[in-house]
């Protein structure tokens, strides 16, 4: 039977690299203790296991690398493991140095419904496919698909990497073959899904990091943020202190 959660994190990892290893650490020490009761923390990781990381927070995908180009197949096999093994409301897709405002985000999807199709980001750009320009929400800070998104998505994600290989060198574009981020938007956009964009207008899914580097430097308010991106290990330890002195400023 599926188990029933609110949120969850699927959190596309990579524990063969320590310096990936220590960002798995870093979710652990500070927004991931915040995963709890109805909030579920999930990282997809490569099919080798390491001593380290195991549980059923860990998931190891079969014929998965860990390696840069991963990333796409960690996102939709993810989402996929996910659809199959529980019953989300909200699913929340980032990389291992993003933060999380945890209890800012619960608060921010309330005023969604799950049944609707959406699309919830931020901080994005577009891309030029074919004819059409395609906005996507940044993969950096990460981004919000309801239980309805999810489930439209879903028939298209045993096949979605080997078509998108295929978009992208149809259309001239291979060096958007490792863009997940892009990649979900274009499924998304297609007729037979057709979620809405929900774009949010107050930097509080920021691709730069909880002081605005590199790109919103003075331009930040950090109590807008819920996802904020570029994140090093001290960054994680100062932002945390500051999220429990200010309850995460709910």
């Amino acid at each position: 039977m599926k188990r029933d959660f609110n949120l969850i994190i699927c959190v596309f990892a990579c524990d063969k690299i320590e310096k990936y290893r220590q960002e798995i650490r870093n979710i652990n020490a500070t927004w991931g203790k915040m995963c709890v009761d109805n909030v579920k923390l999930l990282f997809f990781i490569g099919e080798d296991k390491t001593d380290e990381f195991s549980g059923e927070n860990y998931i190891n995908l079969p014929n998965v690398k860990d390696d840069y180009e991963s990333a796409s197949y960690k996102q939709f096999l993810g989402l996929k493991y996910i659809y199959e093994n529980y019953e989300p409301e909200f699913v929340h897709c980032c990389g291992t140095d993003t933060f999380i405002n945890i209890p800012k985000l619960v608060c921010y999807i309330h005023q969604y419904k799950k049944e609707e199709c959406l699309y919830i980001g931020g901080h994005g750009c577009h891309r030029q496919i074919g004819d059409k320009l395609y906005y996507y929400h940044s993969g950096g800070p990460g981004f919000v698909i309801t239980h309805s998104c999810l489930g439209k998505l879903y028939p298209f994600l045993d096949t979605i990497m080997n078509e998108w290989i295929t978009i992208c060198k149809e259309n001239n574009v291979e060096y958007l073959i490792t863009a997940c981020d892009v990649a979900i938007s274009y499924f998304l956009q297609k007729p037979e899904i057709n979620a809405t964009i929900i774009k949010t207008d107050d930097l509080s899914f920021i691709s730069c990091n909880c002081y605005g580097y590199p790109c919103h430097q003075g331009q930040i308010e950090m109590k807008n943020i819920i996802c904020c991106h570029l994140m090093n290990i001290e960054n994680f330890v100062n932002f945390n202190e500051i999220l429990l002195k200010k309850n995460h400023f709910l």
